[in-house]
């Protein structure tokens, strides 16, 4: 009968870290999470730090723009008028 435990992976370091010395979990899962808090900050402060850009950017581009135009929109024409094409013909638009 084949050893179960012959085809075994290798443990992994920190595994192996435990296995010898369980007071170290402690410590590696401190670490860990230590980690964990510095790269959720970082993401934080980037993600914070980009949305003040796009805002002072936005400010900055509105503040050197003119002020808006006035348009004057065309009056539309009742449905079933005659109305005139790009080649001049007559046509009727559709009700």
């Amino acid at each position: 009968m084949p050893d179960p435990l012959a085809n075994r992976p290798a443990a992994r370091p920190l595994r192996k870290v435990i296995a010898e010395n369980p007071d170290a979990r402690r410590r590696i899962g401190q670490a860990y999470a230590e980690f964990l808090a510095v790269v959720l900050l970082a993401i934080v402060s980037l993600t914070a730090l980009v949305l003040w850009h796009l805002v002072r950017r936005g400010r900055v581009i509105r503040q050197r723009l003119g002020p808006p135009r006035t348009i004057s929109w065309p009056n539309p024409e009742p449905p079933g008028t005659i109305d005139r094409d790009r080649d001049g013909d007559r046509t009727e638009t559709p009700s």
